[in-house]
């Protein structure tokens, strides 16, 4: 009996408590050889709305596993205005150092699923979270093709060694002014 109640109890906190499902895609070519996206999977998180880089942060480490990675990922996370995400992509899957990242890519994702802002993230397995100079470049590049096509950049978020780093709260990353979350 004492075994029910705890699982009933157990069952009304899980109900009340609030999460966000995020659709893992990829594209795919159909039979016309265009663009479609293609859900792969999914993660259950605890946030309803990725609207601080500790959430997000939160997110890389917890259910991508930045933090422990051997080479270079490049994830992009496409959200509403109201930053709820609706789906997260796998960019590029590089080097111990370097990873290869092209607007045309990730805006093709960010327009199928429909998004009209988004947030880059990526890890740097020196465990070390300094932006690079191709880090800041890239970075640069996605905000003002973003800007152009009307979906804004609200960050790019590095991982290290269960840190992370804000390019939009970092002073050193000089773009924290251009960015808006």
């Amino acid at each position: 009996q004492k075994a029910d109640i705890n699982m009933s109890v157990f069952c009304a906190f899980y109900k009340e408590e609030r999460f966000m499902r995020i659709k893992e895609y990829r594209t795919e070519l159909d039979k016309d050889k265009k663009n479609v996206l293609c859900e792969i999977g999914y993660y259950d998180v605890t946030e309803d709305r990725f609207d601080k880089p500790e959430k997000i942060a939160r997110f890389a480490i917890n259910q991508l596993h930045l933090d422990r990675r051997a080479e270079e990922y490049v994830y992009v996370v496409g959200l509403t205005t109201k930053t709820q995400a609706l789906g997260v992509f796998e960019i590029s899957h590089g080097a111990v150092s370097a990873s290869i990242c092209n607007p045309r890519e990730i805006f093709i994702r960010l327009l199928l699923c429909g998004a009209s802002t988004f947030v880059m993230i990526h890890n740097h397995p020196s465990g070390d979270t300094n932006p690079s100079k191709a880090d800041r470049m890239v970075a640069q590049k996605l905000k003002e093709a973003g800007d152009l096509l009307g979906i804004t950049m609200i960050d790019s978020i590095i991982i290290g060694d269960h840190y992370h780093l804000s390019m939009k709260e970092n002073s050193n990353a000089k773009l924290l002014n251009r960015m808006s979350i």
